[in-house]
């Protein structure tokens, strides 16, 4: 019986069962434990504290009860073995950096018109490829996917209204669809990320500062009708940028230095009837590049 007992206390550290009736897992109560490679969540079970599970490397699997309704803070940063996430519908809050500098590669949110993301959930998830976002989301926080460098594929819902600061700051995706519900996009959304062309739907009526600043391979930018702002350095030192297209008519302010060191940029399109008005709002070094439609 003496040569058991190791290995049987070994699996009860290796799966983590959290035993019915328990409502609260408490911050931190498992932070850097090492033993955990399978969690199955108790359907009783409604928030995860702040730091519950941060720093469990080995953990590779979590079985969701249907009552979790709040992921604290950093519930599950640097759990570099989890690969897989399918988060469950019963979510209201996911908090600040909840999964960051995982080891994910692959997230999917079940349908939701109830859950709020916080800041930074995914930031400096490097190995993650893929994130399908929940419909019913309404903003994209800031830092959501800065740093992961190698998302590919990403799927933002017809629900939501803005993307948040550096919210892709530094992502890999070379392309992502902006859906026709967004009305802003804040400073730096996509600063330094690998985008190589995107097109901004009419919706949008606001692009903050350098929301698309140092995109080393944008080639080329189609920006909607209803752009009224602007911001400064929007699409600063993008050396890639060759193309341009504003269709907006009703715009009323660029900020300056906008295409700062964008120094292959050869033609910005704009409406006939507006040509006027993007010649006094843009530089007169600029001019010459204006090409009406």
């Amino acid at each position: 019986m003496g040569n058991l007992t190791p290995a049987y206390k070994k699996n009860i550290k290796m799966k983590l069962q959290i035993k019915e009736g328990t409502k609260l897992i408490n911050p931190y109560q498992y932070a850097n434990s090492k033993d955990i490679t399978e969690l199955i969540i108790a359907d009783t079970v409604e928030e995860i504290g702040d730091g519950a599970f941060s720093g469990c490397s080995n953990l590779k699997k979590i079985t969701w009860g249907s009552s979790v309704h709040t992921i604290g803070r950093a519930a599950f940063a640097w759990c570099i073995s989890l690969k897989l996430l399918h988060l469950p519908d019963s979510l209201k809050w996911v908090g600040d950096e909840a999964f960051a500098s995982s080891g994910l590669t692959y997230v999917e949110f079940a349908d939701n018109d109830d859950v709020y993301i916080d800041n930074g959930v995914f930031a400096f998830c490097t190995r993650l490829t893929c994130a399908i976002l929940p419909n019913g989301l309404k903003d994209i926080c800031g830092g959501t996917f800065l740093g992961c460098t190698k998302l590919e594929d990403v799927f933002i819902p017809g629900t939501v209204k803005s993307i948040g600061m550096m919210a892709f700051g530094e992502a890999g995706a070379e392309e992502i669809e902006l859906p026709d519900s967004i009305e802003t996009i804040y400073q730096f959304a996509f600063n330094k990320s690998k985008l190589t062309s995107i097109v901004v739907p009419d919706s949008v009526l606001e692009i903050h500062h350098s929301a698309f600043g140092h995109c080393s391979d944008l080639r080329s930018v189609d920006i909607g009708k209803s752009v009224v702002f602007v911001g400064k350095m929007a699409f600063a030192e993008c050396p890639s940028l060759n193309e341009v297209t504003f269709k907006s008519t009703i715009i009323g302010s660029i900020g300056t230095y906008v295409f700062k060191g964008c120094k292959n940029l050869k033609r910005i399109n704009v409406p006939a009837c507006a040509m006027d008005q993007y010649k006094r709002l843009l530089p007169m070094h600029l001019h010459k590049k204006l090409v009406e439609f």
